[in-house]
């Protein structure tokens, strides 16, 4: 499901036709807070969709209970959303909103390796970047109780992220390939404009996410290079409605499935394949879990 399907439906448009906090009618904390509603609303039916489109992968069940999980938690995120916009006055659907978030999980479409690198790894994590200096200008604005629920929000996502780097070190050990070459490769193919700094580098690493991953500054050379041309094909496929990587393969893909990385859409896909890499993984993500099991207790 697309969304503003549901609810009072916000009016899609073009990133740079929604309005500014100061171009607004919204009060400033309103205004955040709706901008945070979108991006939940986004976040529940991209959990769900991860779910029911990998359904047959070949994923340990704990995949799916796992992304259950998050979709449970956005859509409680959600909820507090919605339920603090109507305190203060206001309702989603009051300003214009971007589908820039789905047109992630239509990129990410084709594998669950690249819906894993560029939902919960980088669209979620740029959450982690942007919570603290929201709370902090909520507070400014001595509205606390919208604080209090930005903060909490922030707290309960670093477990999304941290759930999307551990399944995706999985499927990459599962396949032999170095987690870092296949991040950096699959953000490079699809979604190259999502590497944006300012990174809290301090929350990213407590998830597993090091920045030779995400900072360009600290890729190698020649995939430096490789960013820098995806992100002139993505400033030329906006001008044409193409993809980054529609662009760079000269061609409109499958968009029912979305373009596929090298690495992950051959060796998934292989029915020979199946019962061993479910083991592989399954092995993989119950060693994490094991390790990650003595700081959880503390």
């Amino acid at each position: 499901m697309a969304p503003g399907t549901h609810h009072r439906a916000s009016t899609l448009v073009a990133p740079k036709q929604v309005p500014t906090a100061k171009a607004s009618r919204l009060p400033l904390p309103a205004y955040m807070l709706h901008s945070l509603a979108h991006v939940e609303l986004n976040a529940v039916d991209l959990a769900w969709d991860t779910v029911a489109r990998f359904a047959a992968a070949p994923l340990p069940r704990a995949f799916f209970l796992d992304f259950a999980r998050v979709a449970d938690d956005e859509s409680r995120h959600l909820l507090w959303c919605l339920q603090r916009l109507g305190e203060l006055g206001h309702a989603y659907g009051d300003m214009p909103a971007h589908s820039v978030l789905w047109e992630g999980a239509q990129a990410s479409a084709g594998d669950v390796g690249s819906r894993l690198a560029v939902v919960p790894m980088s669209q979620e994590a740029r959450g982690l970047d942007a919570g603290p200096r929201l709370v902090d200008r909520l507070v400014g604005l001595g509205d606390a109780r919208s604080a209090a629920i930005v903060r909490r929000i922030a707290q309960e996502e670093t477990a999304h992220v941290a759930v999307g780097v551990v399944w995706f070190r999985g499927v990459c050990a599962a396949l032999g390939a170095d987690p870092g070459h296949a991040f950096r490769a699959t953000i490079c193919t699809l979604c190259p404009d999502v590497l944006r700094g300012p990174f809290e580098a301090g929350a990213r690493a407590q998830v597993g996410l090091p920045p030779e991953w995400y900072d360009p500054g600290c890729w190698p050379e020649g995939e430096r290079e490789r960013l820098a041309e995806a992100l002139r094909a993505r400033k030329e496929g906006a001008l044409d409605g193409r993809t980054a990587a529609e662009v760079q393969g000269g061609g409109r893909g499958d968009t029912a499935r979305g373009p596929q990385t090298a690495l992950f859409s051959s060796t998934l896909q292989d029915a020979e394949n199946l019962g061993a890499l479910r083991a592989r993984l399954e092995h993989f993500v119950a060693g994490e879990t094991a390790r990650a099991a003595p700081a959880s207790a503390a």
